[in-house]
């Protein structure tokens, strides 16, 4: 008996919840049949409830055969999707191992499958001994087709253009057509049998099977996409399809019916295998005492069409109905390009890295009925080259997220998450939701992905998608190596002022209060780190904003508000002492810092400076309050600490303390 190659993960059979989280790892979605794929399973989860995750990837070991075409270099990036893939917030994973794998080997196709060790797995279209799967009917809607052409048509002189040996699908069909023909007393002729690539990029192979085998009166095609290559050879001869030369499809994609002439084929619905598959998926999963692995075969049947008969069949439809459907999907996608050419703009002409950038981004990224997304990214761009195993990295920060109309920023603390919960976090929908995963990259360097509730009627523009995000980002890490050579160019200016020291003196410090200003207290706090005693000792970055400086300055005026300022520059002096440094880093902003005896210290530190605040402000004879926002952050000084990160721990610190104040605060002075 075969067990389930998932229940090798511990518990599992325990496991219960409303809700699955069920992966789909797809190739190019643009390619009619992983586009079927992805629709079917979306109708699915519509009826079982379940969270859809789709990974469109590209398509195994593609470049190995695609040298010559420059524009496929770099499409090996797309397959870092099976890394995010792995994770064990999925519950299971539906994988297109024989579309993904059609150009590689079985070897290939079976390290990528083990790689899901641990992880619940059914297949699409293939069938592998242990594991469950849904595929086609690949031999009655086959046999009928070449029956037909036999018997009917009178053919004798059938070639067939082939599909790669890797493809299982592939393999069935050139079965059932070797075994249709020795049923029929027709000799097999390997000549009139030609492989090719299972898409339309199999022109060249269509065009060896026509040129060698001139008296051929029928081609049959392991897919649709396949005689799509064959019409256009055929367009360049005098011979008519349906007339002179039979052509015999298969998977009766969209375009099948409306080709001219319309093209016979077998009705093979890719949708209905991604159906299929989410409804066992489910069933599975919702049945622990399911040991077996199971094989589900979906029906196909021959579809008459006038590249067989030869006869016109006037109530075919031309499609045009749609015609504006499609004018208003282009229209929008135009829209959605314009404005992320806007974003890109503005960046490129005013913008620096900010995480506003990524608010501005995810505002316009907006297509009809994208309900939420969201952007992940890496700590740092990640190179991914070819024939080298990429591996992703542990955690991931989530820079931003859109749902609804609502763009959230999360602040910089929150921002790290593990890889396993990009699928499973706080920020996501309590409600049903099918997101499509987007890898986001450029050349060799990995970024991060982009999820999002993508329309389906969409995803044959996914790529076009991809690039837009890709290149945003891109802008946004140049803006920040960018800033990096503008800080090691002011620190090298910094160095060079430090030795006058009157130089120094004076472009140290604030001018109103007299404490430094930002560049003396870097180089102050930067000298006190790199103190040899220092090393191991414990300091507190102290992060301090005037509460409103604003409602100060328009009441009572900007002398005031001055006033307000050096009084609160004051109280820092006294309570921190001359052992500590202070400056003040923008109008309503000052930090310190200093060396305390033992963690905690820095709370005490906090409280007084507010005890002493208010103290001021009983002794004034001023009719508002003097009160401020404060984040302290404690550390060990060691070799490697960058100060930038930590005046960053202390305002997420004192982000949290703005939340927390009290309203602006009016008092009557000398009996008034």
């Amino acid at each position: 008996m075969n067990l389930y190659p998932f229940f090798k993960r511990k518990g599992y059979m325990e496991k219960r919840q409303e809700r699955y989280r069920i992966g789909l790892i797809v190739g190019n979605v643009e390619d009619v049949f992983s586009n079927q794929v992805c629709k079917g399973a979306m109708d699915a989860v519509e009826i079982t409830g379940d969270d859809l995750f789709i990974f469109p990837v590209k398509y195994l070991d593609r470049c190995d055969i695609d040298k010559k075409d420059p524009k496929q270099k770099y499409e090996y990036q797309y397959n870092v999707l099976l890394s995010y893939a792995n994770s064990k917030a999925l519950d299971m994973l539906l994988i297109c191992l024989s579309s993904i794998g059609y150009m590689s080997s079985e070897e290939r196709c079976m390290e990528v499958l083990n790689s899901f060790d641990g992880i619940p797995v059914l297949l699409i279209a293939s069938e592998v001994e242990g594991y469950s799967c849904v595929k086609y009917d690949n031999v009655s809607g086959f046999k009928e087709g070449l029956t037909y052409l036999i018997n009917k048509r009178g053919c004798n002189q059938i070639g067939m253009l082939a599909g790669t040996k890797q493809n299982s699908d592939a393999r069935e069909r050139l079965d059932v057509y070797k075994e249709v023909l020795e049923k029929n007393g027709i000799p097999i002729n390997e000549k009139l049998i030609v492989r090719g690539e299972l898409s339309e990029k199999c022109k060249e192979s269509a065009e060896i099977l026509i040129a060698n085998n001139p008296y051929l009166d029928a081609i049959v095609c392991a897919n649709d996409a396949m005689a799509l290559a064959v019409y256009e050879v055929l367009a360049l001869s005098d011979r008519k399809i349906g007339k002179d030369i039979c052509v015999l499809g298969f998977d009766d994609i969209e375009e099948a019916a409306y080709m001219k002439p319309p093209l016979a084929t077998v009705r093979a619905d890719a949708s209905i295998l991604g159906y299929r598959a989410v409804i066992e998926a489910h069933a599975i999963l919702d049945d622990s005492y399911l040991t077996e692995a199971r094989k589900i075969i979906v029906a196909t049947k021959f579809i008459l069409r006038e590249s067989t008969s030869g006869v016109s069949d006037l109530n075919i439809t031309s499609g045009q109905e749609n015609a504006e459907d499609y004018k208003k999907k282009l229209q929008e996608m135009i829209h959605m390009n314009h404005r992320m050419n806007i974003v890109n703009r503005d960046m490129l002409m005013f913008g620096n890295s900010n995480v506003n950038n990524y608010a501005n981004f995810l505002e316009a990224f907006t297509i009809a009925n994208i309900n939420s997304c969201y952007m992940y990214l890496l700590s740092k761009p990640s190179e991914h080259h070819e024939y080298h195993k990429w591996t992703l990295p542990e955690t991931i920060y989530l820079r931003s997220y859109r749902i609804g109309e609502e763009v959230v920023e999360l602040p910089r603390s929150k921002q790290r998450l593990s890889i396993d919960d990009i699928f499973n976090n706080t920020y996501l929908s309590k409600e049903r939701r099918t997101y499509i995963i987007i890898d986001i990259y450029s050349r060799e360097l990995q970024y991060g992905i982009l999820m999002c509730e993508l329309p389906y009627q969409y995803y044959h523009y996914l790529e076009m998608v991809c690039y837009q995000i890709s290149i945003a980002i891109k802008i946004m890490d140049l803006f920040s190596i960018q800033e990096k050579l503008l800080i090691d160019k002011e620190e090298m200016v910094h160095k060079l002022k430090a030795e006058n020291l009157l130089l120094d003196d004076i472009s140290n410090k604030d001018e109103l209060t007299g404490l430094l200003n930002r560049r003396g207290f870097i180089n102050g706090v930067e000298k006190l780190l790199a103190l040899e005693n220092n090393i191991g000792a414990k300091a507190a970055i102290i992060y301090v904003d005037l509460n409103y400086l604003k409602q100060i300055n328009d009441r009572y005026n900007h002398e005031e508000g001055d006033f307000a300022i050096k009084i609160c520059a004051l109280v820092l002096e006294d309570t921190l002492g001359e052992s500590g440094i202070i400056g003040r880093i923008g109008g309503d902003e000052f930090v310190g810092a200093i060396l305390v005896s033992d963690y905690g210290e820095g709370d005490n530190i906090k409280r007084q400076v507010k005890i002493n605040l208010q103290k001021y402000s009983n002794r004034i004879n001023k009719p508002y309050e003097i009160t401020a926002s404060i984040g302290v952050y404690e550390f060990e000084v060691k070799d490697g600490l960058l100060l930038n990160s930590l005046m960053e721990q202390a305002d997420d610190l004192l982000y949290e303390d703005k939340k927390r104040k009290g309203p602006f605060m009016e008092t009557r002075r000398n009996g008034e």
